[in-house]
């Protein structure tokens, strides 16, 4: 666990002298990384992040691949997200 605080902090510090314009310094206080060739979910969120802060939508979008939206309808909605499970519920419009 120490060591992977230490990956953290290091990285932190490098980060803080890279916003700073401080290239070389960073690049020394980074921390050594070894490549794997695969992108984990965590650098596909940063690097979509990075797109988007940019203003690339549509890239940063195609990096996370999100599931398509579908309609659930209204009483699904209440089930999952305000936990209104076994509720009934009855619904209209009336027009005058």
């Amino acid at each position: 666990m120490k060591n992977l605080f230490n990956k953290f902090q290091e990285t932190m510090v490098s980060a803080t002298f890279a916003e700073a314009g401080e290239w070389n310094t960073a690049k020394e206080m980074a921390p050594a990384h070894e490549l794997s060739g695969k992108t984990t979910w965590l650098d596909r969120i940063f690097m979509a992040i990075t797109f988007a802060e940019y203003g690339l939508h549509d890239q940063a979008l195609g990096l996370l691949k999100p599931a398509p939206v579908r309609n659930r309808g209204f009483n699904a909605a209440l089930a999952d997200d305000l936990g209104l499970r076994g509720i009934r519920l009855m619904y209209g419009t009336v027009s005058i």
